[in-house]
């Protein structure tokens, strides 16, 4: 911009009513609102006012009565309930949860074999108790007893 012209905010700025004038008219607010009492008084004439629940929801059904059908079909006027699609696919997962664990009973009990034997494992270097192993001497089989 030019020397000579003025910017937009300089204007604004000039327009502006410096602190003390802004104190002022603070000042004269605050001593044209009411006190708490006749707050409250207002507060009390506007619910007295007020229709009651029953009768809103009465001229809620009238004003939607009048309405065409496309619109009022599409007016949410019952609250949907919450977590309704957590709940469908809660139920659905515990449902199909529940048939497999009967589907692996019953082909666990149909099996030949059973489907979980114990472990036969033994640490190395420790000989299982009740092995037979040839003596050197006397190369007769016998049982070793269990080191510990």
């Amino acid at each position: 911009m030019g020397k000579g012209k003025k910017s937009v905010k300089d204007t604004v700025v000039e327009q502006l009513p410096d602190g003390a004038d802004l104190r002022d008219l603070k000042d004269q607010l605050i001593e044209r609102l009411p006190d708490r009492a006749e707050w409250l008084a207002l507060r009390d004439d506007l619910i007295e006012k007020l229709p009651e629940k029953s009768e809103l929801l009465d001229l809620r059904d009238g004003l939607v009565d009048k309405l065409p059908d496309e619109v009022s079909d599409r007016l949410p006027i019952q609250k949907k309930p919450r977590f309704a699609g957590v709940k469908k696919v809660a139920f659905v997962g515990l449902l199909t949860a529940g048939i497999a664990g009967i589907a692996a009973f019953v082909k666990a009990k149909m099996a030949d074999e059973p489907t979980y034997t114990a472990s036969t494992y033994t640490t190395p270097g420790q000989p299982t108790a009740g092995t037979t192993s040839p003596t050197a001497e006397s190369g007769v089989t016998g049982t070793v007893p269990p080191t510990v």
